[in-house]
């Protein structure tokens, strides 16, 4: 698997936000390395998603891919932003997403396709195939070199340590990140307890949970040799 020699992640979109910048319940991220850019999900509101993009200096018209992970309005309402701004990128989407999903892509004039298989869709980028949470859902690695992979999760309903371990078989690079929604805000602490010890198990020695994670997971990480960095809307992120 290729590799890139650095990754900028931007917060465009989660439920907590910088003072200058708009809060909302759903997850969005900009991706960027020294070879592309992507947009992994769009948060719940168009409006959100431009604004916060405009102000951190983001141009969504730039985008050469574009993933969203399941199809949960709090992940995919911010769609018709990248029609208004002109995107012609892909939009790739799990295969088993509803019709409906792929429909409201189509009808807002965005190029969109069901990815039935992982592979790499840019140097260094790998898309896992979607796993069942319910619902289906897809995550993208990326290879940073001299490192490991960086595993970016939408909400995780698969669960955490299940997506980063499928990320290690199909790819046999050793994880080192995760970045994103990792849905352990209603789990009981053993429950958080116990995937934060297998995250550890596969190699992971750094987390940015967003949306969906919960506090807890700040405050247990380090007891498994994991350093959470927290993270809002506004932020950007060097790994």
């Amino acid at each position: 698997m290729n590799a890139v020699n650095r990754l900028r992640v931007g917060v465009l979109v989660d439920s907590k936000a910088r003072a200058n910048l708009r809060a909302d319940y759903g997850l969005s991220l900009y991706l960027e390395s020294e070879r592309w850019r992507v947009l992994f999900d769009t948060g719940p509101s168009d409006a959100v998603l431009e604004f916060n993009a405009s102000a951190m200096g983001v141009d969504l018209s730039k985008l050469d891919l574009v993933l969203i992970s399941h199809e949960h309005f709090d992940h995919t309402g911010g769609l018709p932003a990248l029609a208004r701004a002109g995107v012609r990128a892909s939009v790739l989407i799990p295969a088993g997403a509803s019709w409906r999903l792929e429909r409201a892509i189509e009808d807002l004039g965005l190029p969109v396709r069901k990815v039935v298989t992982g592979g790499e869709v840019l140097p260094g980028a790998f898309l896992l195939s979607q796993q069942y949470g319910p619902p289906y859902e897809q995550a993208l690695v990326v290879n940073l070199g001299g490192k490991g992979l960086v595993t970016v999760q939408g909400c995780s309903h698969p669960g955490p340590s299940r997506i980063v371990a499928k990320a290690l078989n199909d790819t046999g690079v050793k994880p080192f990140a995760v970045v994103g929604g990792l849905h352990l805000a209603w789990s009981p602490p053993e429950s958080v307890q116990t995937e934060l010890k297998a995250l550890a198990s596969l190699g992971v020695r750094t987390m940015i949970p967003l949306h969906c994670s919960g506090e807890l997971v700040l405050r247990e990480a380090r007891r498994f040799g994991i350093e959470a960095k927290e993270a809002v809307a506004g932020d950007w992120l060097e790994l």
